[in-house]
Parts: structure tokens; sequence; C-alpha cells
């Protein structure tokens, strides 16, 4: 897939789901899932891991998403 012009990439600034804090680590990249659901195996693909640094809820996220840091 390339980029074009008509592409539009949403940019959003993090907030974490449970405290909204926007704070957060890495705590894995290229990382997958592996579970079973009805008599099914399943292995989900490379995700990043993020850590909320104020209530520890792990958020995950599939490689289209960038991540950047912002120093106040």
């Amino acid at each position: 897939m390339s980029d074009t012009p008509d592409e539009k990439i949403e940019q959003k600034q993090l907030a974490c789901p449970v405290c909204q804090s926007n704070k957060a680590e890495i705590a894995g990249e290229n990382v997958k899932l592996s579970g079973r659901f009805e008599d099914k195996d399943f292995l989900t693909t490379a995700l990043t891991v993020l850590k909320c640094m104020k209530c520890g809820y792990y958020m995950f996220f599939d490689n289209t998403a960038k991540f950047t840091t912002k120093d106040q």
C-alpha cells in the first residue's frame, strides 16, 4: 500500500481509557498474543504495548500506530 496525497493519517493524543492520562511507557514491541476461541487457536499480528504511567492499564496498538514524545 502506498501513500497517496488523498490518504489522510488521523492523529490523536494518547489518552488512557481508564484514567485519561496522556503519559505511557512502552512495555513491549512486536508482541504477538495467542489464545483459543471456540476450539480454534489464534495469533495476533505484531503489536506495540503501552503501559499507562498513572494507573498501569495496558494498551495495545498495531503497527499502523506511530508514537511521538512531547517534552513539556
